[in-house]
């Protein structure tokens, strides 16, 4: 279990975050929701013990963060926002390094790279990889020592649909095995990819959560809208969408599509254009319908 209990915490003499508290079960996601500069950022280093707190405490498996910080961490995978890696060594050499930190076996680097697919990039330099491989090699160095807590902060940005798929389902596989799953996102379409997990939201902003709620509570505020997909062939996707009888229409920045349950429609619809080999870039809900 992870526990946060009133935490306050920031840079220099100024706290970001204000008297946050959440509890995070095995085998649970936890969402923090909000926009940009609300704290998501802060609130996981925070609990991650990159930045250190000024107020209350982080109880990971019942190890005080504070109290014994380096056994704490050592339950921690850390994903920060983009693809942290390092560009000018080899893909082996940065989950090398890790490695060492946490007194991982060698080998244990080659399973993970066989379980991510990057084996045949292990002697490549990780700056050679594409975006959506060098967030497999972070990710894969996130959980090298098999963490009980993984944090992703804004995981799904800038990638595209289909890295986004992919990501979602090794997050998935992650709740499956009891693994504590902490996410941010400023997007609240991208609840969507979770809704058939045990699921909490939290709304922050300024620096406190506003809200906490069970993710099947909030359906139906993303039910009968519109969401606009941004695709490679606006009129092939339009007309696949209409074929098969959904309200479509186009606009500069996509294609604009009538849903009423945006949970159930929304990843049908992307099964639809992927296999129409319709590459799609992004789903989101449209701001003024």
């Amino acid at each position: 279990m992870l526990e946060v209990e009133n935490i306050s915490a920031g840079y220099g003499k100024n706290n970001v975050i204000n008297d946050i508290s959440f509890t995070v079960k095995k085998g649970e996601l936890y969402v923090l929701l909000g926009p940009n500069g609300s704290g998501k950022t802060t609130t996981f280093r925070a609990v991650s013990g990159v930045i250190p707190l000024s107020k209350g405490r982080v109880i990971i498996e019942g190890i005080d963060l504070n109290r014994e910080p380096e056994l704490a961490k050592r339950k921690l995978g850390y994903l920060p926002e983009g693809e942290r890696v390092y560009p000018n060594i080899s893909v082996y050499k940065n989950l090398l390094f890790f490695a060492k930190i946490y007194d991982v076996d060698r080998g244990k680097i080659d399973v993970v790279l066989k379980e991510f697919g990057l084996e045949k990039y292990k002697n490549s330099p990780a700056g050679y990889l594409s975006r959506g491989m060098r967030k497999k090699l972070a990710l894969a160095r996130a959980l090298l020592h098999d963490p009980e807590v993984i944090i992703f902060d804004e995981p799904f940005s800038n990638l595209d649909m289909s890295t986004v798929l992919r990501l979602r389902d090794e997050i998935k596989k992650m709740i499956e095995n009891d693994k504590i799953i902490l996410f941010s996102t400023h997007i609240l379409s991208e609840l969507q990819y979770f809704e058939d997990v045990n699921c909490k939201v939290a709304f922050i902003n300024e620096g406190r959560i506003i809200l906490e709620r069970e993710l099947e509570e909030l359906a139906g505020s993303v039910n009968n809208i519109l969401v606009v997909f941004r695709v490679t062939d606006k009129t092939r996707a339009m007309e696949v969408l209409t074929n098969l009888g959904y309200d479509v229409s186009i606009e500069q920045s996509g294609v604009v599509v009538r849903v009423s349950n945006y949970h159930k429609e929304v990843p049908a619809i992307l099964k639809i254009l992927l296999t129409h080999d319709i590459t799609v870039y992004e789903a989101r809900q449209r701001s003024h319908p």
